[in-house]
């Protein structure tokens, strides 16, 4: 089976505000000495001084919302959560917060 690029970047997301938006607000509010940036397929990688990285993206389990995991420096995933698409994108990166603060806090 061959996989066309166009595949994923023509899907069209039926959330208030896209992925890339939301990603300057995570950029500004992002705990201090983390590292912010786009990752292809479409998600953002944010890797928190610890090096433990947060992936945070549409929900690829419905059609509206947001999904994240995250790998700590062995790769493990411990945890994920999602939420759904709250219209307002300082709310959306407040939720991604509060759902992390164990992982921003390094308490597993």
């Amino acid at each position: 089976m061959t996989i066309k690029l166009g595949e994923f970047d023509d899907v069209e997301s039926a959330n208030t505000w896209g992925i890339q938006e939301i990603m300057s607000k995570i950029k500004e509010t992002a705990p201090e000495g983390s590292k912010v940036e786009w990752q292809y397929p479409g998600y953002v990688s944010i890797v928190l001084s610890n090096g433990t990285e947060i992936a945070f993206g549409e929900s690829l389990d419905t059609d509206t919302g947001y999904s994240w995991n995250d790998f700590d420096l062995q790769g493990t995933n411990t945890y994920a959560d999602s939420f759904d698409d709250l219209g307002d994108i300082e709310l959306i990166v407040s939720k991604l917060w509060e759902q992390t603060t164990n992982l921003i806090k390094g308490v597993k």
